[in-house]
């Protein structure tokens, strides 16, 4: 783990976007996102999934930061990875 980001630890289901909500800090700035949950998964088994797996999430993350995938709002939308 390098400390770009820094999760917050507020994970949540966000029932509206079908995905596993959380923030991260990132040089001071607090970014919001969405993590989409795959097709055929139960809401709590994704949220408890998610949470156990935060070090690729990091990873998928600073990726689409690098990519600039960070949409005007400060929210960053990621697919569900099985």
């Amino acid at each position: 783990m390098n400390q770009q980001l820094i999760f917050n630890h507020d994970f949540r289901l966000a029932d509206d976007n079908n995905a596993v909500c959380c923030s991260v800090l990132q040089a001071g700035l607090r970014i919001s996102v969405f993590i989409a949950m795959p097709e055929g998964w139960d809401p709590q088994v994704w949220l408890t999934q998610v949470k156990e797996d935060g070090f690729f999430w990091e990873e998928q993350i600073e990726e689409a930061l690098t990519a600039d995938k960070l949409n005007s709002n400060g929210i960053l939308y990621l697919e569900g990875a099985a």
